[in-house]
């Protein structure tokens, strides 16, 4: 699935969620959601290298809180009106310049 697509439908779904519970989007909202989302993959990542709180670590859940991370980053760019995959082409270029790649 292309990425625009992913976009589209992680958009869909946020404005059906907030449509039906009232809920007003805006981007403090998705930035500060995306932050929370960072935290749960630290806890996950957490749970592989020490197991302190004896729940275990669960691949799955680490896949999951990726996700929840992309979708949220996806939610900023269209906010903002960045065009994703532009972005990244561009990023990328760039990288491969500086570490002399290209």
């Amino acid at each position: 699935m292309e990425i625009q697509k992913i976009q589209e439908e992680a958009w869909e779904i946020l404005n059906s969620y907030n449509k039906k519970n009232g809920i007003e989007h805006n981007k403090d909202t998705v930035f500060y959601h995306l932050i929370e989302e960072v935290g749960e993959l630290a806890r996950e990542i957490q749970k592989e290298k020490n197991d302190w709180r004896k729940e275990g670590f669960d691949k799955k859940k680490l896949s999951e809180e990726l996700v929840d991370i992309l979708v949220q980053l996806l939610y900023l760019a269209k906010d903002y009106n960045i065009d994703i995959v532009e972005a990244f082409n561009k990023k990328v270029k760039k990288l491969k310049q500086r570490y002399e790649l290209e």
